[in-house]
């Protein structure tokens, strides 16, 4: 296939204008490289990740947007998830969950059976 010539060097100079800003911007790392990094499965996931990130955006985000929709709702038997409270929270209060030592309630009090 034969390009014309405007298209030749649209591509050369669009080539050329990613090879300026590429040296012009060195890339940096995030984070510190280690040998984690280099596991085959986390190597799978770099090349997994954008496609679960783009099923997300473009899929399940614009479907959620359907479906939660008061009209629709009730078709899909959809109902809201109730949302975390930060104001109101208090530690131990609204999970039943306190912080004592368990070996408390075990402990005998002192004194005649």
């Amino acid at each position: 296939m034969k390009l014309g010539r405007g298209r030749e060097r649209f591509i050369a100079a669009l080539g050329a204008l990613a090879l300026i800003v590429s040296l012009a911007s060195p890339a940096r790392a995030q984070g510190r490289y280690d040998d984690g990094e280099a596991h085959p499965l986390r190597l799978i996931a770099y090349l997994v990740a954008p496609a679960g990130y783009l099923t997300e955006w473009l899929v399940t985000r614009p479907f959620f947007r359907v479906v939660s929709q008061e009209d629709t709702a009730p078709i899909f038997a959809y109902t809201p998830q109730g949302g975390f409270d930060y104001e109101t929270y208090e530690e131990g209060m609204s999970t039943g969950v306190t912080f004592e030592s368990p070996y408390r309630a075990l402990q005998r009090p002192a004194g005649p059976p």
